[in-house]
């Protein structure tokens, strides 16, 4: 359970990232508007993921969640279209559902984090959901139809 938990941290700071990426990109207000509450939701859950990795963890055994490093995520916005980066995000939300219903059966039932946890994957959905559909409008646009911002 605390080893899931420090999983689903670790890929909201990669989430943080990829949101952070695409929202630097020139894209419709509907995407930016999805982007944004999704880097809004990533900041805010792994914050939730943290209280409850903290009340499980065995302060012999397990490591602190702010000792986790990764190296940072550098994007090309020259090379990267927005087809590829907003693709990878959606995965990546697949994936931390995925990680989510692993998660869930570790769980009381009836405690705060199965709470906050089933929340979180109502609201992961959605998220993924109208991303994906937006995603699914752009392979139709061409590449030099968006300008890149600044």
């Amino acid at each position: 359970m605390v080893k899931c938990m420090a999983r689903i941290w670790r890929m909201y700071k990669r989430q943080e990232s990829l949101f952070k990426s695409a929202m630097g990109l020139d894209m419709s207000s509907k995407l930016r508007r999805i982007c944004s509450n999704g880097y809004m939701m990533s900041l805010l859950f792994k914050k939730d993921v943290g209280s409850m990795y903290e009340s499980v963890k065995s302060v012999l055994d397990d490591g602190e969640l702010s000792s986790i490093t990764r190296s940072v995520d550098e994007f090309d916005d020259q090379l990267m279209d927005h087809y590829a980066l907003l693709s990878q995000i959606t995965t990546h939300q697949q994936v931390m559902l995925q990680e989510y219903q692993a998660l869930l059966p570790h769980l009381d039932h009836d405690s705060d984090a199965a709470r906050a946890c089933s929340e979180h994957i109502d609201k992961l959905s959605f998220l993924e959901s109208s991303l994906a559909k937006e995603v699914s409008i752009l392979p139709g646009e061409r590449k030099e139809d968006f300008s890149f911002v600044a």
